[in-house]
């Protein structure tokens, strides 16, 4: 099946970067992307079933443009989300993140589906309070389904995309810089990221928990920064081939390791997400909240805003018990930073003073996250081995 796939593959995808840069109607590009992003599934799953889950996602782009704009807008979300629960309860079953063989033959899961889902909750919100403007079936269809962006993000928005599919842009450029962010995404990947993972295999926490204490640190320190390595190079490889295709999508990282608080972090670490979960959980449970029981409640409702938007990210990464503590651990640090923190006065100056404090919310902040990470790498009971073992507890 993956010839199939190379062939369908190697003719839509240059024929979308032409279609883009001349001129060419919406529909011929939807049409081309709907080809390229059928071929790489193919080709990333190994599997002719992908086709069958992405006309599933099709439909489902085709059932949020028509029923949007209707009274049952809030039970078509409840249908994203109950499809995106049980997109996801394979793998918790099998107790791992990661897609799974169910039963003996190998039946793929639905690649890609944690991005088209939140894309779609964000179009029938925005379509519902009439916040689409001028965007297009066509440019929609492009917008969620597209090639570079399907299986790993960025989270875009739709009213950006549907500029960015009508700019202008020289072939040259685009070429130019679409081939840089591939380039660089390919040398963080194979050269930076896996050597990490190399040190993480052979030290692997996770299947003895009880190594030698530096040993430990050394694992954790080398698994943080892997996951940077390993999560940004597929951001700048869907930059890049957006880029060729004449998207341009959002920046997803932004020296997230030199935050120098919590949420400084999550303003850029997988940035396209943090403003996702914001303007769609934190938001709306805040003014729900609030609008209940008014201003005299306000730290209960910022800690409950905060615990159930990063509980949230948790559960979306795995339904797991793991990963919801690692998203309810952000959730209590965002909660004492805007309690205490941020209500610090600032200390602004230079000199050897202001140096240090800078330095030492950089390390406290990346401390925090990466212990953080035990709860990312591992199921809880094993995690918290890990984390004990970390301080000499066990």
């Amino acid at each position: 099946m993956q010839w199939l796939g190379w062939a369908v593959g190697i003719g839509a995808f240059p024929g979308l970067v032409l279609a883009a840069h001349r001129g060419a109607t919406a529909r011929l590009r939807m049409v081309l992307a709907l080809a390229a992003t059928a071929a790489l599934l193919v080709l990333f799953t190994g599997e002719a079933a992908a086709l069958a889950f992405f006309a599933l996602d099709v439909l489902l782009v085709v059932g949020t443009w028509r029923l949007a704009r209707t009274r049952i807008w809030h039970v078509w979300i409840g249908v994203i989300v109950a499809l995106l629960v049980a997109s996801k309860l394979p793998a918790a079953l099998a107790g791992t993140s990661h897609d799974v063989s169910l039963g003996g033959d190998s039946l793929v899961l639905w690649v890609g589906f944690s991005y088209l889902a939140f894309r779609l909750i964000h179009v029938t919100v925005e379509a519902h309070a009439g916040r689409l403007g001028d965007v297009t079936f066509e440019e929609f269809v492009t917008y969620a389904l597209h090639p570079a962006s399907f299986v790993a993000g960025p989270i875009d928005r739709v009213r950006t995309s549907a500029a960015s599919q009508r700019r202008e842009a020289p072939l040259a450029e685009d070429l130019h810089q679409g081939a840089w962010r591939i380039l660089l995404g390919v040398f963080t990947k194979f050269v930076i990221a896996n050597t990490l993972f190399a040190f993480i295999a052979q030290h692997d926490m996770t299947r003895n928990p009880d190594r030698p204490i530096h040993i430990a640190w050394l694992w954790l320190v080398a698994y943080s920064f892997y996951l940077l390595a390993d999560f940004a190079a597929y951001t700048h490889i869907a930059i890049g081939f957006g880029r060729l295709a004449g998207i341009t999508l959002p920046e997803n990282f932004d020296r997230p390791y030199l935050s120098t608080s919590i949420a400084q972090f999550w303003q850029r670490w997988h940035i396209t997400l943090s403003n996702w979960v914001r303007d769609y959980i934190f938001f709306p449970v805040a003014r729900s909240l609030r609008a209940r029981a008014g201003n005299r409640f306000r730290a209960p409702i910022q800690f409950a805003a905060h615990m159930t938007t990063m509980g949230a990210v948790g559960l979306w990464h795995g339904l797991t018990p793991a990963f919801l503590i690692w998203g309810l651990w952000h959730g209590l640090g965002l909660f004492l930073h805007g309690q205490f923190g941020a209500r610090r006065p600032r200390k602004d100056g230079e000199g050897a003073a202001a140096r240090l404090r800078t330095a030492t919310s950089i390390a406290g902040t990346w401390l925090f996250v990466t212990l953080g990470w035990v709860f990312f790498a591992a199921d809880l009971p094993t995690a918290l081995r890990i984390f004990a073992r970390l301080f000499g507890l066990s």
